[in-house]
């Protein structure tokens, strides 16, 4: 389904016209529950990464090492189409330190270990912080807005061209009114669920303003939530499980 699909498809359910329900309230509740359609994705998904096809580059951004700790990850990005995009999740990072070796980050949670945050002034204390720490075990810690490296990189490494590479899972491209006029634009997930586009919006509409097929649109919403559980549950088939024995010493 493209726009036009979906908007004449809202017109239908709810008995309406682009005067009683103008495109611009329509392009408002459109893009609502396209950033609802993929947060169920995403709490439905399995070893696979959902992505709006509309996209045209990859949810990652390169970013220069400094001799800091922290590095603050702007909650919107611009895809290389130009497109701006929410980020949601930190999904993985990957640390060159010296320029050419780069080596995967994992995830540590400070608080949860006894060791002290330094202050940024304090080179003595971030020194003896990153002492627990390995340069070709980098770990990072994402919180505030802003992910935080142990160990941090010295001078050599800003200028041997360092960077940190970090992968994002992101929210969908919001339509604009100039696409919903043409019509053309089609949505970047399943065409199974093309039509909670026009579902989702008409159950609202149809519940503010008491009309009596609110109980049918609302009820056909739901069954597309499951079907789209189901199906973005199962992406990734391809997984040989093996069984191995959990033993248990009482010494």
């Amino acid at each position: 389904m493209n726009l036009q699909d979906i908007s004449t498809k809202i017109s239908n359910l709810t008995t309406t016209d682009t005067v009683q329900y103008p495109l611009s309230d329509r392009l408002i509740d459109i893009n609502i529950w396209q950033q609802k359609i993929v947060g169920m994705i995403m709490k439905a998904e399995d070893e696979s990464y959902f992505d709006d096809a509309r996209f045209t580059g990859y949810p990652k951004i390169t970013i220069p090492l400094k001799t800091s700790r922290d590095y603050y990850i702007a909650p919107t990005q611009t895809d290389i189409g130009g497109i701006q995009y929410s980020v949601l999740k930190l999904k993985s990072i990957s640390v060159c330190y010296d320029g050419v070796n780069i080596y995967r980050g994992n995830p540590v949670d400070i608080a949860e270990t006894n060791l002290p945050e330094a202050d940024s002034a304090n080179s003595a204390a971030n020194a003896k912080l990153d002492n627990y720490f390995s340069r070709t075990a980098p770990k990072y810690s994402y919180k505030n807005g802003a992910l935080f490296l142990y160990p941090m990189a010295t001078a050599t490494d800003v200028a041997n061209g360092g960077y940190i590479i970090a992968e994002f899972e992101r929210g969908a491209a919001d339509f604009t009114l100039a696409e919903l006029t043409a019509g053309t634009a089609i949505p970047g997930f399943d065409v199974t669920f093309h039509a909670m586009l026009a579902y989702g919006p008409a159950s609202e509409f149809c519940l503010a303003k008491t009309m009596p097929q609110y109980k049918s649109v609302y009820g056909e919403l739901q069954v597309y939530e499951q079907r789209l559980s189901n199906q973005y549950s199962s992406k990734q088939i391809d997984r040989r499980y093996q069984l191995s024995a959990d033993y248990q010493t009482m010494k």
